[in-house]
């Protein structure tokens, strides 16, 4: 009998993740929506058909956002908030009223060694890229599970699957976000609500030049950059289809799957080639 159970929300599980939603007049909530794959998002979203609340710090940039989505023919809000804040993230959600679709995409990174990392700028980052997901989740979560339907996409990072050198602080907020992204999707894919990541590499986005990309170990500047446009059709078809993860671009994706099976030996490739085009 127990046996019979366990398969049978197994299945239903498995049938929730697989359903396709069409995005056409859902509302979706996109932090971090300001710049780069955030804007990205919302426009890829207002183009599929989707009526957008939007969330950044910066109301002037997210206006503009705004407008632009609202100019194809959807319905498009911009919410000034600081994903920090638990009563800005419950409030974002009041004024949202039913979410369909929540992208959790706000965060930062700042590079440096474990050893020269800077104690504030670590428990920022922390409190941004983790904990602003998690406010952002606990504030829409009661919604969706009385309904017994929605969607929750992170915008995670392959920062999260393996540690890089010099980025330790970073990595640290991503391992976070992917652990309790996972913990969250076991929790709650059987009641009704789909939980996905997106882990894309470094993307060609305001992000990563204030992160300074040409601090990040050599080896892992030869992943090239992707565009966020290529990152927003990623997030808005695990928006769509519910899939547990998708890695971009493909280098990244043989990397992880190079380390998922062969640790050691992938962290000494790193090591080795960083330690090569590094040399001066």
């Amino acid at each position: 009998m127990s046996h019979f159970y366990t398969v049978k929300c197994e299945n239903a599980a498995d049938k929730i993740a697989s359903a396709n939603m069409n995005l056409t007049a859902r509302t979706v909530v996109i932090t971090g929506a300001s710049s780069g794959i955030g804007h990205a998002t919302a426009v890829e979203m207002a183009q599929r058909g989707a009526n957008l609340v939007l969330a950044a710090r910066r109301l002037d940039r997210l206006e503009a956002v705004a407008a632009e989505c609202r100019f194809l023919g959807v319905s498009a809000k911009a919410v000034a908030a600081d994903v920090t804040k638990p009563e800005d993230c419950r409030r974002l959600i009041e004024t949202a009223g039913r979410v369909d679709v929540l992208v959790n995409n706000a965060g930062f990174a700042n590079f440096d060694s474990i050893a020269d990392a800077k104690l504030d700028e670590l428990h920022e980052m922390m409190n941004t890229n983790y904990f602003g997901a998690v406010h952002c989740i606990q504030a829409v979560l009661p919604q969706m599970l009385a309904r017994g339907e929605g969607t929750i996409v992170v915008l995670a990072s392959i920062t999260g699957l393996m540690g890089f050198a010099r980025m330790g602080g970073y990595c640290a907020t991503k391992f976070a976000l992917i652990g309790m992204t996972e913990a969250l999707r076991d929790e709650v894919l059987a009641k009704g609500v789909r939980v996905a990541m997106v882990c894309p590499g470094t993307t060609e986005t305001e992000f990563f030049e204030k992160a300074q990309r040409d601090m990040m170990p050599g080896a892992s500047r030869l992943l090239i950059a992707v565009s966020p446009e290529r990152v927003a059709c990623a997030v808005c078809n695990a928006a769509e289809d519910g899939r547990y993860r998708r890695i971009l671009p493909l280098l990244a994706t043989t990397l992880i799957r190079l380390k998922e099976f062969l640790p050691s030996f992938t962290h000494l490739l790193m090591r080795r080639t960083s330690a090569m085009l590094e040399r001066k």
